[in-house]
């Protein structure tokens, strides 16, 4: 099983410096230069062989554990990178099973009907990525068309705690626990990438005091213009998933809620919650969000599991039950927030995912069933902590969730309980099938 575990500096560096310029700007008195050569031009091997000689002890310092071995560095292309993640994805998630989130996300509205979810996160990764580490080739890979310059240091130091952290605990091992339970999978990716940006943020400190790195070296306006560009297509709600892992990550690993970023960039979590993050990983999007939920005994909550049995015979011939999943809190804030976190939000740390229509889930798991003529439905079963959560889940889902998502039917709430019902426009009548 291949594991994708980039790392995505349009959103991470714009989360580490945000007073810096998004976009290239227009200068009226700038004069042309004559290109150099090597500008932009990325690493050699050689070169990216000489930096890890510098990064690799530093890391080990950071961390505090040593390298039980040397972990090899590699160039690879945007297309290379490319076809190692259709490998991962494909080897993780199989081609029916993507088939069927394309149904889902359209189903939710995050996709537009017949917009393909393997693409757009493929679109997504390759617009962002600027080097990754392949735990099967347990190897390190910088994307040659990123530049050379502190901003790369960055990138090699949080891969390399990637690295490190997997000669001590089986991130392949880890990720497969949460297959098929997208929530679970979120919170699992929160630990591993809040693990390596603790790792990347100290290097980053340090390196400014220290003078490995020089703070003006950090960004450059125009790669990071480019970046944002590729990433403009991009469904909101993918690029919230994919990148709170690095930001909420590190708030989490440090017990500190999303609002105290900026505080938990400056803090490393201790050798105690790093082992125990690692080896019994939170379980939900409501436990990184709420990170008492997961470090205190006390306030500890698991989330609730809904079994639901496949309904395909009672919807007829031709149906089949195409996907099982887990939205959680996180799913649940997207479809019910008032105002949906902008790119800018996300990037910044301010895209807070804590409010009180969907503080208070408890569980939740959506079913969705195909027919082979095209049909699609799909039926969303939650419970909540109280029924005054479930009320202000059930009203605010009909406020901005049938906005967001024009195939959500029916909400029926039933004391601390909400069933949701979505279905495309040829499939509305088969909903009572169901309920």
């Amino acid at each position: 099983m291949k594991i994708l575990t980039p790392l995505i500096p349009m959103l991470v560096g714009l989360a580490l410096f945000g007073s810096q310029s998004l976009f290239a700007q227009e200068d009226p008195y700038k004069i042309e230069m004559e290109d150099d050569e090597e500008e932009g031009a990325g690493f050699t091997q050689e070169q990216l062989e000489e930096l890890a000689v510098k990064i690799v002890p530093r890391v080990e310092q950071l961390r505090g554990l040593k390298w039980k071995h040397a972990v090899p560095v590699g160039i690879n292309t945007p297309a290379e990178f490319l076809e190692f993640a259709v490998v991962a994805v494909r080897e993780e998630l199989g081609v029916e099973r993507l088939a069927a989130i394309s149904t889902f996300y359209q189903l939710l509205g995050v996709l537009e009907h017949g917009q393909d979810y393997e693409q757009t996160m493929y679109d997504m990764l390759e617009a962002g990525v600027g080097g990754y580490f392949d735990p099967e080739q347990d190897k390190f890979f910088m994307i040659s068309t990123f530049n050379n310059g502190g901003m790369a240091e960055f990138i090699m130091a949080h891969e390399l705690g990637h690295a490190l952290d997997h000669q001590y605990h089986d991130l392949t091992e880890i990720f497969e626990k949460s297959v098929g339970n997208s929530d679970r999978e979120f919170a699992t990716r929160c630990v591993v990438e809040g693990s390596a940006s603790a790792v990347g943020n100290a290097y980053l400190m340090q390196g400014i005091q220290k003078g490995w790195l020089k703070g003006d070296d950090l960004m450059d306006a125009d790669m990071m213009a480019k970046m944002m560009e590729g990433m403009g297509d991009v469904p909101i709600f993918m690029m919230v998933n994919l990148s709170l892992p690095y930001l909420d990550g590190t708030t989490f690993m440090v017990r500190q809620p999303s609002s105290n970023l900026i505080s938990a960039m400056m803090m490393q979590p201790s050798e105690e919650d790093l082992l125990r993050a690692f080896n019994a990983p939170p379980q939900s999007s409501e436990q990184i969000f709420h990170p008492e939920k997961y470090w205190d005994q006390e306030q500890f909550d698991p989330p609730v599991e809904i079994l639901l049995e496949d309904n395909s015979a009672a919807l007829g011939k031709g149906w089949s039950l195409a996907l099982t999943d887990t939205l959680g809190e996180f799913g649940c804030a997207m479809l019910t927030m008032k105002k949906l976190p902008t790119a800018m939000g996300v990037s910044m740390g301010t895209a807070s995912m804590v409010h009180e229509s969907s503080s208070g889930w408890g569980g939740d798991t959506c079913q969705i069933y195909a027919h082979e003529d095209g049909r699609a439905l799909m039926y969303w079963s939650t419970v909540w902590d109280t029924e005054v959560d479930a009320a202000e889940f059930a009203v605010a889902l009909r406020e901005y969730g049938m906005k967001r998502a024009p195939l959500l039917r029916f909400i029926q709430q039933r004391g601390a309980s909400v069933d949701i019902y979505f279905a495309t426009a040829d499939a509305v009548e088969d909903i009572e099938k169901l309920r």
